[in-house]
């Protein structure tokens, strides 16, 4: 499994970019948002993208999904539960920054969700179903975010971001359950440096 890749860009396709990560070329689909704001880097700047991997009957070939941080990831996992929409189709509704798209969840704003390219009526008022349950959710995830350090060493903010996502996508609990265990687990042992020790916290004690 793909988690993450870090490579030079040698082609930007309409949605995707071929990513080379030593003598393999990756394509990889990127939101609007991420392909714009990317392609204007300079030339030669190696590109750090967090992965996830798709590949069922429905689609023709392997399709790799990247973002350049965790809350464009969450924000499109998140989307990915509403009925009907692929990856692909998850990904080209982020065409604005997260915290735009967050604050027209917050605002309930079916209009100008409909400004998004192939949104109609029906499908705004199930995005803004699916996503008002978990606004402070994903409006805190993001204020974490913006708050970590971005030196050598992962901040604590960082690592429970991390540890989180992975407590929901692979382990089966709510974002309001992950960020409860995290939380808890942090302020038990403040100290703590790494994912492992996270983890290893947050399973000593227990989930219930």
């Amino acid at each position: 499994m793909i988690a993450r890749l870090w490579g030079i860009p040698v082609e930007w396709e309409e949605e995707s970019v071929i990513l080379r990560v030593g003598d393999v070329g990756y394509r990889v689909h990127l939101s609007p948002c991420s392909h714009q704001n990317l392609r204007s880097r300079p030339e030669g700047l190696a590109l750090d993208l967090l992965i996830q991997h798709f590949w069922n009957e429905h689609l023709e070939a392997p399709l790799l999904a990247g973002f350049p941080d965790a809350d464009e990831q969450t924000l499109f996992n998140q989307l990915r539960k509403v009925p009907g929409l692929g990856p692909l189709s998850a990904l080209r509704l982020l065409a604005i920054p997260v915290a735009d798209f967050l604050t027209i969840v917050r605002d309930n704003d079916a209009a100008r969700l409909k400004g998004l390219k192939g949104v109609g009526e029906k499908t705004a008022r199930k995005i803004l179903g699916e996503l008002r349950g978990h606004i402070d959710w994903l409006e805190g995830t993001a204020s974490m975010t913006a708050n970590s350090s971005v030196g050598g060493q992962e901040s604590p903010a960082s690592l429970a971001r991390s540890v989180q996502d992975v407590l929901v996508r692979q382990f089966g609990h709510s974002p309001q359950e992950a960020q409860r265990l995290v939380s808890e687990a942090m302020k038990r042992q403040p100290s703590i440096a790494s994912m492992e020790e996270l983890f290893q916290e947050v399973y000593r004690v227990g989930t219930q």
